[in-house]
């Protein structure tokens, strides 16, 4: 038999063992369960003296109970909120930057051309005509 399939067969018992060692990191309260560190199959195997293999079947007992998965949930849960949280942030961050950009890269269009000057200075308009002017044959 391979240890992982003994040491899930055996999980009932030993978590009993592992709950004696850490209390805290196997509790019997559902509300007090908690997700194991990534380091805690070799602390297991090296404290126990259990194979890796042996400690993964055992464990998998425990993380397999509702109470685990639970507390797992619960945990990532809010990483996986401030995650996409913080992705959908960069990605705002991101188009407003290349929006700048885009606005920065258009070429501004050039300054209207201003009247020349053609030294009119004294001219003035013209008064207006009496209505006779109109009647008048040339």
């Amino acid at each position: 038999m391979m240890p992982g399939i003994a040491g899930a067969k055996e999980s009932s018992q030993q978590l009993e063992v592992l709950r004696e060692r850490w209390p805290l990191a196997f509790p019997i309260k559902h509300q007090d369960v908690r997700p194991l560190a990534a380091s805690a199959v070799g602390v297991i195997t090296a404290t126990m003296g259990w194979s890796t293999g042996y400690t993964r079947g055992v464990l998998f007992g425990w993380k397999m109970t509702a109470a685990y998965c639970r507390a797992d949930f619960r945990m990532i849960s809010p990483v996986a909120k401030a995650k996409d949280l913080a992705t959908k942030r960069l990605a705002q961050i991101a188009a407003k930057a290349a929006k700048k950009a885009a606005v920065m890269a258009k070429p501004k269009p050039a300054a209207p051309l201003a009247a020349p000057q053609l030294g009119l200075s004294h001219w003035r308009p013209v008064a207006k005509r009496p209505a006779w002017w109109l009647t008048r044959s040339t």
